[in-house]
């Protein structure tokens, strides 16, 4: 067999070596899709709790596919909606390992937004992803949960950029839900990256950070545009993380168990092609949504809520500094209100403090809400 013969053939093998790669790849993810679930909620005799429900299901919301991920003991307890954080991001590895106590008192439904963790592919068309298209999910989402639990009304739970949308939704339609819950919750987001952004470089400056200095000057104060607006941002924000908020984290648990991008990696409700969808939403669908937030103040669009609301801030939260937040509650007309600080914990309260916020839902939510509406 002469040279050129060889390299042929060798080519060839190659090439069915890589389809055979190929195919095995391709197998290898659509079955971990297939297996993808949520575990069954188990009784004292190991086996599936009587009346208990721990389902993964895709409904549609707007005409497209979402998912959600739906757990509780007891299927005749009050539903708690859980908005991620974001936007693009989903939050929910760290629900399941921190707050499944929650399970115990409500059915927890965990909304995998669009364009988001297993919901990502409903990120087309991209001119969905608006603040008002994300609202009349949550609307239509609160509705179907009724209807399918056979409840007047849902407990509502944002994080985050979820208390953004959830915020507009209680607005909206405050019959559909028995309290609004805002943790971390924003209000003008142009006004507090402003304020990361300078606490940030005064803090790079007094530890002689120079070139952590120069890097903001460049990128220079939010709001950031174009093309890939979250590489700026995470510049500003990982940097505020690592800064403000890791020395302040009293739970071992949370420094331990709480990286959510490991736990999205080991979460059952995910194939390899979902944590794919999750990378793909952290970019594209921040992309799209974050600029759209520039313009919105609550202070001036939204001091009026008719339900009752609870307010939840870290106090070494400096992603969300509180004194933006606190002015809003201030400001803030409901039938009910309440300010919630967790002195121990940042911007992700509900998990480095889990505890405290189980006892704030179960012993004074509910009590002061559903069971005296019940009656």
């Amino acid at each position: 067999m002469n040279t050129t013969a060889r390299i042929k053939t060798l080519g060839g093998r190659m090439l069915v070596l890589l389809l055979i790669i190929i195919v095995l790849l391709a197998g290898f993810v659509l079955v971990s899709q297939w297996r993808a679930h949520t575990p069954a909620i188990l009784g004292a005799d190991s086996q599936p709790l009587p009346g208990s429900i721990a389902v993964l299901e895709k409904i549609k919301l707007g005409g497209v596919d979402q998912w959600l991920i739906i757990r509780g003991h007891d299927v005749n307890k009050p539903v708690l909606l859980f908005l991620s954080g974001g936007p693009g991001a989903s939050e929910a590895g760290r629900v399941l390992r921190f707050n499944s106590e929650l399970e115990k008192h409500f059915v927890v439904v965990i909304w995998e937004q669009r364009g988001c963790g297993k919901s990502y592919p409903s990120i087309n068309p991209k001119s969905d992803l608006t603040i008002e298209r994300y609202v009349a999910d949550i609307i239509e989402l609160a509705d179907l949960l009724r209807e399918r639990f056979d409840e007047q009304k849902v407990y509502l739970v944002g994080h985050s950029w979820g208390t953004i949308i959830g915020l507009r939704a209680a607005q909206a339609r405050p019959d559909l839900f028995h309290a609004y819950i805002g943790t971390a919750q924003m209000v003008d987001v142009q006004e507090t990256d402003h304020l990361v952004y300078d606490q940030v470089l005064a803090r790079s400056r007094e530890i002689g950070d120079t070139q952590f200095v120069q890097t903001l000057e460049k990128q220079g104060p939010p709001p950031y545009f174009g093309k890939s607006p979250i590489k700026p941002y995470a510049t500003l924000f990982s940097r505020e993380y690592a800064m403000f908020e890791v020395p302040n984290i009293k739970s071992e648990a949370y420094r331990r168990e709480g990286d959510a991008l490991m736990l999205m990696l080991k979460q059952p409700e995910y194939g390899w092609l979902d944590r794919i969808y999750y990378l793909l939403g952290m970019m594209n669908t921040f992309n799209v949504v974050y600029p759209q937030l520039q313009e919105m103040d609550f202070r001036v669009d939204a001091t009026r809520l008719d339900l009752p609301v609870y307010i939840v801030l870290g106090r070494h939260d400096m992603n969300n500094p509180s004194p933006i937040p606190e002015e809003y509650f201030n400001l803030l007309q409901a039938p009910r209100k309440q300010l919630v600080y967790f002195e121990d914990s940042g911007h992700g309260m509900i998990w480095q403090e889990a505890d405290k916020f189980h006892r704030l839902m179960v012993e004074t939510v509910v009590p002061e809400t559903y069971v005296v509406e019940q009656n």
